[in-house]
C-alpha cells in the first residue's frame, strides 16, 4: 500500500515537472521566435519562397533601409488583414537575409481628427500613394474609411512610394493577384532607390506609329518602373544619342551614349527614310535596345469595322536591310491558326436590329505556344490580331537567336497580296490546309550586331566624323514580334480611359499581352532580377478529375477510414505503454 502510495506522488510529481518544463520550453520558442524568423516552403514550385536574385539584392545592401508600410489599425476587412500578414511575413523574410532592412507596420490616422486625417491623405496622394476608400456595413449602418495601398521606403536622403495594392488587369479579385506581386512591387521600388535613376524607354513616333491613346495602358504600366517618352527622329542624329559640345571654339562634339535604354517601335505604317535608319542603327550600335512590333502587310484589325471584307498587301516600310542586317526577315504574309479567338459576325437582321453570332476567327490568333525563355515562362495566351512570321537569317556567329512564341500545330499560311474576308469565320475549316505547325511569330536576338550601313554609308553620314559611326555593336538585345496589335489598347469611351492591353472586348476575356510586354521590357533593361521576380510560376496543382469520378467511392472511404484507423492504433499502443509503465510487478 504504501509502495503505491510513493508511486502516485512519483507520478504526480513527475507530471508537474514535465508541465513546469514544457512551459518553459514554450515560453522560450516564443521569445526566440521574436528575434528569429524562420518559414519552411513545402510547394514544389517554391513559390512562397524569395527569388535567388532577391536575395542577392539584399545582401548587397550596405545602408539602412526603412519600409514603412501604412495598412495598420483597427476595423480593417478581412482581405486587407490577411494581405497586411502576408505583407509582413515578406519584410520579415527581407529583414532575415539583410540587417540593414528595418520595417515597420503604421496607422497613420490614428488619433487623427477628420480633419488631421483629410491633410495626411493628401499627403500621401502627392507622395504618388492614393488612399483607396472601402465600405463597411455594421449595427450603425455604412461607413467608409481610406486605406493607405502600400508603404514609403526610406534609403540614405531619397524616398520613394510603393504600390502594394494593385487591381488585377484581368477583373479578378485584387487579393491574390496583390499577393503574387508583392515581391515584385517591393523589389522594384527598392532597386529604383539603389540605383538612383530608372532606366529611360521611348516609343517612337513619326512613321504611323501607333499614337498616345493606343498604347497608353503599356506607357502607364511601364511607367511604374521607367521613365517613359515619345521621340521622333526627323533625320536628327541627336534624337536617340546624347550628343554635346566638346569644344566650343572648335565647334568639336562628343557623344556620351544613348539618350534612352530601350524604344519601342509600335506598328509603324509609314516608310522610314535612311537618315532615321542610320539613326536607330547607331543607337543599336551604341548599346541601345529596341522592341520592334511590327505589321508586315496592311492587314489590321481595324481594316474588318469598316467592311466585312479587305485587300491585304505588303507593307513597304523599308526596314527590310535593317533586319536583314540583324539576322531576322519579318514576312510579308499572314498565318490563319486554328488556335483562335472568336469574334461577334453578323449573320442578318430581326426587324431593324443587327444579329451577331460569335465565331472562331482564324486570323486572330489565340497564342498558347511559347519557349522556355524567363520573358515568356509565366505567359498563358496571347492575343495576335493579323499575324506574320520571323525568319533567321544569316550565319552571325556573334549574335543567340532564340524563338519566343509560335503558332498552333493547325497553321495555314497565307501569301500576300490577298483578299482577307470575314466569311473566313462562317466557313467550315479545311484542315488539309491547315498543314503548317509552330510557325515563329516572336523572336529575341542577342549578342553583337553588325551594322545596317556598313560598306554603304551615305556621303553625307560618312563625312560627319564627329558622329563616331560604329560598324559594331556592343553587346545588346533586340526583340521582333510580327504583330503590332499585340501592344494596342482600345479606348472605353464611357469613362474615358484605355482598357488593358489585351482585353478583348468583344468577349470580355482578358489575355496576357501585358505581362508579355512588360516581361521584353523588363529583359531589353538588363532588368533580369525583376523578370525572374515576374516569372514565378504560381500555378497551384489540382485533382485530377478523371480518377475522381472513377474511384469517387474508394477515396470517400479512404478519407473517413484512415483516419479512425490511426486514431485507433494510437489508442491501443498508449493503452500498452501506459499498463507496461505503471502496472503492479
Amino acid at each position: 500500500m504504501e509502495k503505491a502510495s510513493n508511486n502516485s506522488q512519483r507520478f504526480k510529481k513527475n507530471a508537474i515537472t514535465s508541465l513546469i518544463v514544457g512551459f518553459i520550453i514554450l515560453i522560450a520558442i516564443n521569445i526566440l521566435s521574436s528575434f528569429l524568423f524562420f518559414r519552411l516552403d513545402l510547394t514544389k514550385d517554391k513559390r512562397l519562397s524569395l527569388s535567388s536574385t532577391t536575395i542577392q539584392m539584399l545582401k548587397s545592401i550596405d545602408d539602412p533601409i526603412y519600409i514603412r508600410v501604412y495598412m495598420e489599425g483597427d476595423g480593417l476587412p478581412a482581405d486587407y488583414q490577411l494581405f497586411k500578414e502576408k505583407t509582413k511575413d515578406i519584410l520579415q523574410e527581407f529583414r532575415s537575409y539583410s540587417k540593414n532592412v528595418h520595417f515597420e507596420l503604421i496607422d497613420p490616422i490614428k488619433d487623427k481628427t477628420p480633419e488631421e486625417a483629410n491633410a495626411i491623405f493628401g499627403e500621401f496622394n502627392q507622395k504618388g500613394l492614393k488612399p483607396i476608400p472601402i465600405s463597411k456595413e455594421d449595427a450603425s449602418g455604412y461607413s467608409t474609411r481610406f486605406v493607405i495601398p502600400g508603404a514609403m521606403i526610406s534609403f540614405r536622403d531619397k524616398e520613394y512610394p510603393a504600390e502594394l495594392i494593385v487591381a488585377d488587369p484581368s477583373g479578378n479579385d485584387w487579393l491574390e493577384y496583390s499577393i503574387q506581386e508583392l515581391e515584385y512591387n517591393l523589389v522594384s521600388s527598392i532597386r529604383k532607390l539603389i540605383t538612383g535613376s530608372k532606366p529611360k524607354v521611348a516609343f517612337l513616333d513619326g512613321h504611323g506609329e501607333m499614337d498616345f491613346y493606343s498604347t497608353s495602358w503599356m506607357a502607364w504600366q511601364l511607367q511604374r518602373f521607367y521613365n517613359i517618352d515619345r521621340v521622333r527622329i526627323n533625320g536628327r542624329v541627336n534624337a536617340l544619342n546624347d550628343i554635346a559640345v566638346k569644344d566650343s571654339v572648335s565647334k568639336e562634339l562628343v557623344i556620351n551614349g544613348n539618350k534612352y535604354d530601350v524604344l519601342i517601335v509600335a506598328q509603324p505604317t509609314e516608310p522610314f527614310p535612311d537618315a532615321d535608319k542610320y539613326v536607330i542603327d547607331q543607337f543599336l550600335m551604341r548599346g541601345g535596345k529596341i522592341l520592334w512590333l511590327i505589321d508586315a502587310t496592311t492587314a489590321s484589325a481595324d481594316s474588318l469595322q469598316d467592311t466585312p471584307e479587305f485587300f491585304a498587301t505588303p507593307r513597304n516600310l523599308q526596314l527590310n536591310d535593317l533586319f536583314f542586317s540583324y539576322g531576322v526577315r519579318l514576312n510579308p504574309n499572314l498565318v490563319q491558326d486554328l488556335s483562335c479567338q472568336q469574334i461577334p459576325i453578323g449573320v442578318g437582321t430581326i426587324g431593324d436590329q443587327q444579329q451577331y453570332k460569335f465565331m472562331n476567327f482564324p486570323y486572330c490568333l489565340k497564342v498558347v505556344n511559347f519557349s522556355e525563355h524567363p520573358i515568356v515562362r509565366n505567359i498563358k495566351e496571347i492575343k495576335s490580331d493579323f499575324t506574320g512570321t520571323i525568319d533567321f537569317v544569316g550565319k552571325e556567329v556573334n549574335l543567340e537567336k532564340t524563338v519566343l512564341m509560335t503558332t498552333s500545330e493547325r497553321t495555314k499560311m497565307v501569301p500576300t497580296p490577298a483578299i482577307v474576308t470575314i466569311n473566313v469565320g462562317l466557313a467550315q475549316p479545311n484542315l488539309q490546309e491547315y498543314a503548317f505547325k509552330y510557325l515563329p511569330i516572336a523572336a529575341l536576338v542577342e549578342g553583337r550586331f553588325q551594322s545596317a550601313f556598313d560598306g554603304i554609308l551615305p556621303i553625307e553620314f560618312d563625312t560627319m566624323k564627329a558622329l563616331g559611326y560604329l560598324h559594331e555593336s556592343e553587346p545588346t538585345r533586340q526583340i521582333f514580334i510580327a504583330d503590332g496589335d499585340i501592344i494596342r489598347n482600345f479606348i472605353d469611351r464611357q469613362h474615358n480611359q484605355p482598357y488593358p492591353t489585351g482585353y478583348d472586348i468583344y468577349t470580355g476575356e482578358m489575355y496576357d499581352n501585358t505581362n508579355f510586354l512588360l516581361n521584353c521590357v523588363n529583359y531589353l533593361c538588363d532588368d533580369d532580377d525583376l523578370l525572374q521576380i515576374r516569372s514565378k510560376n504560381f500555378k497551384i496543382g489540382s485533382l485530377d478529375p478523371v480518377k475522381i469520378r472513377n474511384h469517387k467511392n474508394l477515396y470517400s472511404i479512404l478519407n473517413i477510414a484512415i483516419p479512425l484507423v490511426l486514431i485507433f492504433i494510437m489508442g491501443i499502443i498508449l493503452i500498452i505503454i501506459r499498463k507496461s509503465k505503471y502496472s503492479r510487478k
